[in-house]
């Protein structure tokens, strides 16, 4: 079958390799319909991050069971749509139970799709087939009424709605929420549009990108474009970073307000950061930051976007067939799908 991988940088080629077979029990055999590109993909493949190539790409994929292990028959169906966390985790040892999936004992740490180490042995979503280890934990069945294309970044970038905001607005009643858009350009756009959706928090996307104000703007959320991020003069209850820009963080982080909540989905490849700590300490602030919890964020949020409360497919601006993935996946886009 054929596989996309990251061969160097800037350079992604097509492998033939063995096509994957059910091994054993409690396995699934997934064709990937639609693939989504991860905000942190295009820096992989540009060479911005720790990544090093090679390894097959993709790790947000929607897809139909094609296959299952004897054990499985009767809980899923050929044929059934389903979307897969990107993490490998086992449901069953003490991290997994203890809602920390994406620190699963049973696998080598960080396992996932698309990312080294675990891409090595579990591949990448841009395949024609994927192997699912532990299908009972890891397969979330799907209302076939839904669009796959707009739900295909549910592993990932839309499950990091949850960790930013979600899983804080039990705590925190309508809160007053800044987003702060930047490098993981979906992520801060699909937050933004689920708390202006769900009418959860009072929202404010701040962004120094035209093209993802105006389509922020285009769906009804208030928003401030800055060609740089200023010195705050708003204080919030919630702020959702996704900047992943050392000045991004720096506005997030004084735009806290007494006793707030700071979250942030950017990645820094350093061990040195500053914040603002005196000022911090002296309003009780919270800090949340770490790798998303898939498959249980993935749960959390499926009830609204099943009912169209929540309607991700809103943030996707680009679609291109299996056989243009290649190209596509080295070009600019806010969210591009690959289909099947």
């Amino acid at each position: 079958m054929l596989r996309l991988v990251f061969r160097k940088k800037g350079i992604l080629e097509w492998e033939e390799v063995i096509t994957p077979t059910i091994t054993g029990e409690n396995q699934a055999l997934i064709e990937p319909i639609a693939i989504a590109r991860c905000d942190l993909d295009l820096p992989i493949v540009r060479g911005e991050t720790l990544f090093r190539a090679p390894f097959p790409v993709g790790h947000e994929f929607v897809g139909h069971i094609k296959g299952i292990s004897e054990d499985l028959e009767g809980k899923f169906k050929i044929g059934s749509m389903v979307a897969i966390p990107f993490q490998i985790s086992c449901g069953t040892c003490p991290s997994c139970l203890s809602i920390h999936t994406n620190s699963c004992e049973t696998v080598p740490y960080t396992s996932a799709y698309g990312m080294p180490p675990g891409a090595h042995a579990v591949g990448g979503a841009i395949s024609e087939l994927i192997k699912v280890p532990y299908a009972k934990q890891m397969l979330l069945e799907l209302d076939p009424k839904l669009n796959p294309v707009g739900i295909a970044s549910l592993s990932d970038n839309i499950s990091e709605v949850w960790k930013l905001a979600g899983r804080f607005l039990e705590r925190k009643k309508d809160p007053k929420t800044l987003v702060v858009g930047g490098n993981a350009g979906s992520i801060g756009l699909y937050t933004a549009l689920y708390l202006h959706q769900t009418k959860k928090a009072e929202v404010m996307y701040v962004d120094t990108n035209r093209e993802r104000v105006d389509l922020a703007t285009s769906l009804g959320i208030p928003v401030t474009f800055v060609s740089n991020f200023p010195k705050p003069t708003e204080k919030y209850d919630l702020v959702c970073d996704a900047s992943a820009t050392k000045e991004g963080w720096e506005f997030a982080t004084r735009s806290m307000g007494k006793n707030a909540i700071l979250s942030s989905a950017s990645i820094f490849w350093t061990n040195r950061l500053e914040i603002p700590y005196l000022e911090m300490y002296n309003q009780g602030a919270e800090i949340q930051i770490g790798r998303v919890e898939s498959i249980d964020s993935m749960k959390a949020l499926y009830p609204e976007i099943q009912k169209g409360i929540f309607t991700p497919e809103k943030i996707v601006t680009k679609t291109v067939p299996f056989a243009e993935a290649k190209e596509a996946w080295l070009e600019e886009s806010i969210k591009l799908v690959v289909t099947r």
